[in-house]
């Protein structure tokens, strides 16, 4: 009786240990899927912000066609592999700032906000897309999982060449 105990609670933790050990793996995997994600699009923003500078009068505007809202791709991304959190349009989202005066407050991040984005020395105008030489961009990537709700957040700056 004492044997057949011992064997069932070390078959117990060998089970609970399994079913830990693919937990982590399936968090693992999720966390190196939304880097990559991520990743790509700042990459990607990168890129559009080089292809933008032949118009620096609407340089800015240019990144906000592609990357606003209603733009193509937009502003909202799926990432294939994850799930977006409860009520969400996609895992991944890109949000530009042409504001000077928000706060970092405001924006939720540590962005170094409010800033001199278009290079006239104040921090002031509320709307730099038409004169832009700096522009802020935070990455989100959002997904549901079996650690449930997680979230990589990063800050990119776009620089007028």
């Amino acid at each position: 009786m004492v044997t057949a105990s011992v064997l069932l609670v070390g078959l117990l933790a060998m089970t609970s240990t399994s079913v830990v050990v693919n937990s982590l793996r399936r968090s693992a995997s999720d966390q190196q899927q939304a880097q990559a994600a991520m990743q790509a699009i700042v990459e990607d923003l990168h890129a559009s912000a080089r292809e933008a500078d032949t118009a620096p009068a609407n340089w800015a505007g240019e990144i906000l066609n592609v990357y606003g809202p209603g733009g193509i791709p937009g502003n909202v991304f799926p990432v294939q592999g994850l799930d977006p959190w409860v009520g969400e349009a996609g895992v991944a989202t890109v949000q530009l700032i042409t504001d000077e005066t928000v706060t970092d407050a405001v924006l939720g991040v540590a962005a170094g906000m409010p800033r001199d984005l278009d290079g006239d020395g104040a921090a002031n105008n509320n709307d730099i897309t038409g004169s832009a030489a700096l522009l802020p961009a935070i990455v989100r990537v959002r997904w549901r999982g079996g650690a449930g709700q997680q979230q990589l957040t990063q800050v990119v700056y776009l620089l007028r060449y």
